[in-house]
């Protein structure tokens, strides 16, 4: 399951001279830059690469585990 921006919280703030993008729903997801509609267009790639970090882990944790058993 693909998690979209639309389905999450997205908050904003300005730190120095850059935007910066949060969720409180993806704990891991930071993005920022200098242009804000640069930064928001940012927000769903960013997503899509925690999904395929998080997916890699779950296959290297399900590999491991699989190999302890065996």
């Amino acid at each position: 399951m693909s998690i979209r921006v639309e389905d999450i919280e997205i908050t904003y703030r300005i730190v120095g001279s850059k935007h910066v993008f949060t969720s409180p729903d993806v704990p891991a997801l930071h993005v920022s830059h200098a242009d804000k509609n640069v930064a928001y267009a940012d927000i769903q790639p960013a997503l899509d690469a925690l999904e395929r970090i998080e997916a890699r882990i779950r296959a290297r944790h399900e590999q491991e585990h699989f190999l302890e058993v065996a």
